[in-house]
C-alpha cells in the first residue's frame, strides 16, 4: 500500500513528537535524578510556575512583599525541595526569588487560592492551548498559506520540540508570553491597534523577552502616528494601569523588582547562549551588537504596513534577537523562533536558488532544527533495542548539542536574507536594511 506524502509526513512528525517526549522522561529526568542523588543536590517540584505563584499568593492574601528574603526562602522549599545552601558544593545556584514584575500577581490571582497541585495540573492544559494558539496566531499573521497537514505538521513538530517539552515541563510562564505576542500582532495586521498594545503591553511581565517586540511597535507608530496612535493608546494606558495596580498593592516594588533582577542575573551569570558561546567576556558586546542590528532594521521597515515582507521579517529577527539575548540558558524560549521559521519555510524556493551564504546558512539551519529528533532516534533505538544504558548515561546530552548555536544561526540566515526579495515594496530589499 502506497501512502500519500502528506500521510507520511504527519506520521513522521507524530513520531518525532513522541520520540521526544520519551527522551524527554525517560533519558533526561532519570539521568538528572541519578546525577542529583550522587551529588546530594535537592529536587522539589521543579516548577517555573511556583516562585511566581507562591509569590502573587504571599502578596495578594497576605500583603508580603514577594521579593524579600522570606518569601524567596519559601520558594526555594518547594522548588527544590530545601533551602539552598552555597557552602554546599551540589547545591543549585539557581535562588529562585520572585523576579518577575509585581503584575504577573494579577494574572496569577484566579489561582491563589488553590492548592498548588491542581494549579500545576490547570497550568499544563492553559499553556498547551496557548501554544497552539500561538501556532494559529503566527500562520495568519505571517500569511503562510498552508494546508491543513501542513499545519498538523508544525503543530507537531512544535509540540514535540525540546523547547516546547522543556516549557511545558516545567511550566514556564513563557508559553503565555508567546501567545501574547503572537496575538498581539495579528491584531495589529487585522487593524485592532488598541487590542495590539494591550496584548503587548501584557507581555512585558517578562520584560526582556518583550524589549525588543515593544521598541519594534514604537518605532512602527511613531512612522506615522495619526493612523497608528491607537496602538500606543492601548500600550499606555495598560501600562500605566498595571504599574499604578502594582504600586498600590506593592508601595516601591520598582526598587525592589530592580534589586531581584540584579541578584537574578548575578546567580544566572555566565550561562546565557552568548555566555557559552562567545564567552561572558565577550558576551555582552556581542549582545549589544544584536541589539543594535535589529533595532535598525526595525527603524528601516518602521513605515511599511504589517503584511510587508519586510515587515515580517523585522519582526521575525526582533523574536529571533530577543531569544539570543536572553540571560539565561533556558530553552524554553525558543518557542518564540517560530515566525522566524515559518517565514524561511514560505520563502524556501527563494533561499534555495539564492547566494552562497544564504544556501549555507539555511542548510546549517535545517541540520541544527532535525539534529535533535535524530539524536533522540539514535538513543531511544540504544535504550529500548540494545539495551545499551551505559551508552545512554554516555551520550544523553546529544539531542541538546544544537540548542546553543540554532538562534544565533537563524538570526544570520534572517539577516543575510537574498536581495532578490519579492515584495510590493522593492525599494527596500533586504540586504538594504542594514546599510
Amino acid at each position: 500500500m502506497v501512502f500519500p506524502k502528506k500521510q507520511i509526513l504527519v506520521l513522521l512528525a507524530f513520531l518525532a513528537a513522541t520520540s521526544m517526549w520519551f527522551y524527554v522522561r525517560r533519558i533526561i529526568v532519570p539521568v538528572q535524578e541519578k546525577r542529583a542523588a550522587q551529588s546530594d543536590s535537592p529536587r522539589g517540584n521543579l516548577s517555573d510556575l511556583y516562585p511566581r505563584w507562591l509569590g502573587s499568593r504571599e502578596l495578594l492574601l497576605r500583603g508580603r512583599d514577594p521579593y524579600s528574603r522570606a518569601v524567596t526562602l519559601e520558594i526555594q522549599r518547594g522548588y527544590w525541595g530545601r533551602e539552598i545552601d552555597p557552602s554546599r558544593p551540589g547545591d543549585p545556584k539557581d535562588q529562585q526569588g520572585f523576579a518577575y514584575p509585581v503584575y504577573v500577581a494579577f494574572l496569577l490571582a484566579p489561582t491563589v487560592h488553590m492548592d498548588f497541585s491542581a494549579v500545576r495540573g490547570l497550568s499544563i492544559w492553559v499553556l498547551g492551548i496557548c501554544t497552539l494558539l500561538s501556532v494559529l496566531f503566527w500562520l495568519r499573521t505571517l500569511e503562510v498559506p498552508l494546508l491543513a497537514w501542513h499545519t498538523l505538521t508544525i503543530t507537531l513538530l512544535l509540540l514535540g520540540s525540546y523547547p516546547f517539552a522543556e516549557a511545558l515541563s516545567v511550566q514556564q510562564p513563557g508559553l503565555l508570553v508567546a501567545v501574547l505576542l503572537a496575538g498581539s500582532f495579528l491584531a495589529r495586521r487585522s487593524g485592532w491597534l488598541f487590542l495590539s498594545g494591550v496584548l503587548l503591553a501584557v507581555a512585558t511581565i517578562k520584560p526582556q523577552v518583550a524589549l525588543l517586540p515593544v521598541l519594534l511597535m514604537l518605532m512602527w507608530v511613531s512612522a506615522k502616528r495619526r493612523e497608528r496612535l491607537r496602538w500606543a493608546w492601548g500600550f499606555g494606558l495598560t501600562m500605566l494601569l498595571l504599574l499604578s495596580a502594582s504600586e498600590y498593592v506593592l508601595p516601591g516594588w520598582l526598587f525592589r523588582f530592580y534589586d531581584a533582577v540584579r541578584a537574578y542575573n548575578n546567580y544566572t551569570g555566565g550561562t546565557s547562549f552568548l555566555d557559552w558561546l562567545a564567552t561572558p567576556r565577550w558576551s555582552g558586546v556581542v549582545r549589544a551588537i544584536i541589539i543594535v542590528v535589529v533595532l535598525r532594521v526595525a527603524w528601516k521597515v518602521r513605515a511599511l504596513d504589517p503584511d510587508a515582507l519586510e515587515a515580517r521579517l523585522a519582526l521575525s529577527l526582533a523574536l529571533v534577537g530577543a531569544v539570543c539575548i536572553a540571560p539565561n540558558l533556558g530553552t524554553y524560549n525558543q518557542v518564540m523562533l517560530l515566525p522566524g521559521l515559518l517565514l524561511v519555510l514560505q520563502q524556501r524556493d527563494l533561499l534555495r536558488h539564492s547566494g552562497l551564504v544564504p544556501r549555507m546558512l539555511r542548510r546549517i539551519v535545517v541540520a541544527l532544527l532535525l539534529w535533535p529528533w535524530f539524536a533522540c532516534g539514535i538513543l531511544i533505538v540504544a535504550k529500548v533495542v540494545f539495551h545499551a544504558e551505559s551508552f545512554v548515561q554516555w551520550a544523553w546530552e546529544a539531542p541538546l548539542y544544537a540548542t546553543l548555536s540554532f538562534p544565533i544561526s537563524l538570526l544570520a540566515l534572517l539577516l543575510a536574507w537574498p536581495p532578490e526579495t519579492v515584495s510590493s515594496h522593492p525599494t527596500f530589499p533586504a540586504q538594504e536594511l542594514l546599510a
